[in-house]
């Protein structure tokens, strides 16, 4: 699944993920903990870089597939405290439930368009199929004794 997207974590949710995320994390067969544990970790090092700065962020981002966001759900729980008693997990989840339905509300869009160039609304096939339907509708419309629809005129191009 190639599908990723962005959230934004705090220090204590990145820390939460390296103690709960295996790097032998396996996904459907797919190895999925390692590639995220190694995204944690550059997250906690910039954290760490950046802790002595003025305005340390109190958030920074990191672009999650859907696998790894499987991962996250299967092995945090909602009731997890990192060790310094902040409550992590339904915050972290929260974010994680997001990206799932937003990846998969766009897997879903995407399944219903059609594949590019499919339908050129320009292209002769595509008219003279239109001119057929319109032809159809107004010769029901005629043997129902319904008024017909204006002429539409042609566009000067």
């Amino acid at each position: 699944m190639g599908n990723e997207r962005t959230t934004y974590i705090t220090s204590s949710e990145a820390w939460a993920l390296d103690d709960l995320i295996r790097h032998t994390w396996t996904e459907e067969g797919r190895p999925v903990g390692r590639g995220l544990l190694l995204k944690v970790f550059a997250v906690i090092k910039e954290f760490e870089a950046r802790r002595n700065d003025p305005y340390p962020p109190e958030v920074l981002p990191i672009t999650l597939t859907e696998d790894e966001c499987w991962a996250i759900n299967y092995h945090v729980r909602r009731s997890y405290v990192d060790p310094e008693g902040y409550r992590v997990g339904r915050p972290l989840l929260l974010k994680i439930f997001g990206l799932i339905l937003e990846m998969r509300n766009q897997e879903d869009l995407q399944s219903l368009r059609l594949p590019e160039g499919a339908a050129d609304v320009d292209s002769p096939d595509v008219a003279r199929r239109l001119e057929q339907w319109r032809e159809l509708l107004n010769d029901e419309q005629a043997e129902n004794g319904g008024e017909q629809p204006p002429e539409r005129s042609q566009p000067e191009g």
